[in-house]
């Protein structure tokens, strides 16, 4: 589950970098990358990061 949080954060941070340096929102680099990591692509994301992440994203609205 480590693992694939640091490929998660690691990625994404490096890819957004990446499209922002092209004129392109850091935010299409990370949906990018999450498509790519996740069960449609590399699937390299753990089952339990993938189970989590329906209550990260309603803790991320909350926030919001």
């Amino acid at each position: 589950m480590l693992a694939s949080l640091i490929w998660i954060l690691l990625m994404g941070f490096f890819v957004g970098q990446m499209a922002r340096r092209l004129q392109a929102p850091a935010l299409v680099g990370m949906v990018m990358v999450g498509i790519l990591l996740g069960p449609q692509g590399a699937n390299v994301i753990s089952p339990e990061v993938l189970r989590a992440a329906d209550d990260l994203r309603t803790l991320a609205v909350m926030v919001i």
